[in-house]
């Protein structure tokens, strides 16, 4: 007699073992997943898993998860009746390989499983009654792998200490990569030289909001050329204006518009100036104009410096004025029209020079 109850003791010990340690969390590929051969929860305890919609979610945007970032994963389990609670959950890429890196955030509840692949719960983490949730982080790989997918096995146990009558649910959730960020249209996509247009910029899954990005236009033929923007106002995450001051001095081309880390190459023309005012600012005259001679007059209010740009923006002439009236010597300038700028510690004014 003592033999078979030496014998029963022995067959009690290795169940014993497995009820505690499903308690205590899963052994690991356990989730239900292909890289886990499908195997779930009823590895250990009887039934057949029943798939569930919604049991795991995440922080992941809509648009998809971007490489390199971390969000929070979710697994809820509800099941009227339930005594305790255990799971298993893992990431893998669409040809079941583990991907990504899970990070423990509930320590008293949750456990790193499957080398470090999975989170399952711990003993401290498997009483719930009618619903329970567990939660993790998980960072994205480093690059695109296309379409992760994330697996999830639930056992809703009726809590009676033995491996019979629990309920093994398996749910999924499956993400793609977001589309990187990019730029979609800037309107308009010219402006003249000497002029400060106010520019709508569209992206495509850029976040602004909030961040404000510094813009900028670059010569497309010489990167040093950069104009930056003197206000930003963000409309949205995908939408914002931003005012570029263009100076006279700008070459005329193609210029990459930038905003924040995104662009989009040759959006933006600098063209020559068309037309400006035929009469003279308040705080400068010149005359006569168009110029018959090789002298015109100018007259300012202020102590200036005047500069004679052609229409590509290369300076011609300059000369330091001083309030009142002086001669401006254009003998060296030919026939054709020309930009005349007055710079006073008031600022700037321009109109056109014709000479003939």
């Amino acid at each position: 007699m003592k033999s078979i109850y030496k014998f029963l003791y022995l067959l009690l010990i290795p169940m014993a073992f497995v009820l505690y340690a499903s308690s205590s969390g899963s052994p690991g590929g356990k989730s239900g997943s292909p890289g886990d051969n499908g195997a779930t929860c009823t590895e250990c305890h009887s039934g057949t898993a029943s798939s569930i919609a919604g049991w795991v979610t995440s922080t992941i945007p809509a648009q998809g998860y971007t490489p390199g970032e971390t969000y929070t994963m979710t697994v809820t389990g509800t099941l009227a009746g339930a005594g305790k609670y255990g799971f298993e959950l893992t990431a893998e890429t669409a040809t079941g390989s583990k991907t990504g890196t899970f990070a423990i955030t509930e320590a008293s509840r949750t456990r790193l499983v499957n080398s470090g692949n999975s989170v399952t719960h711990t003993s401290g983490g498997n009483s719930g009654g009618a619903s329970t949730s567990w939660s993790a982080s998980w960072t994205a790989p480093a690059t695109d792998v296309g379409q992760v997918r994330f697996y999830v096995a639930v056992n809703a146990a009726n809590g009676n200490g033995n491996t019979a009558g629990d309920m093994i649910y398996t749910s999924s959730l499956f993400v793609d990569a977001a589309a990187p960020a990019a730029l979609v249209s800037v309107n308009p996509a010219s402006a003249e030289k000497g002029s400060s247009p106010e520019i709508t910029v569209v992206g495509f899954n850029t976040n602004w909001a909030g961040e404000t990005p510094a813009v900028s236009i670059v010569n497309v033929n010489n990167a040093a050329e950069v104009y930056t923007a003197s206000q930003v106002n963000v409309t949205n995450n995908l939408s914002l204006v931003a005012t570029i001051d263009i100076p006279f001095t700008a070459t005329v081309g193609s210029y990459t518009m930038v905003a924040g880390d995104v662009s989009l190459p040759a959006a933006f023309e600098v063209t020559v100036v068309s037309a400006l005012a035929e009469n003279a600012e308040a705080s400068m005259k010149v005359y006569p104009n168009p110029a018959v001679s090789s002298f015109v007059t100018i007259e300012t209010m202020y102590d200036s410096e005047v500069f004679v740009y052609d229409l590509n923006g290369k300076v011609l002439l300059s000369q330091r004025m001083t309030s009142g009236k002086m001669q401006l010597d254009i003998a060296s300038i030919s026939s054709g029209i020309y930009v005349i700028e007055n710079r006073t510690a008031k600022g700037s004014t321009t109109q056109k020079l014709v000479v003939r």
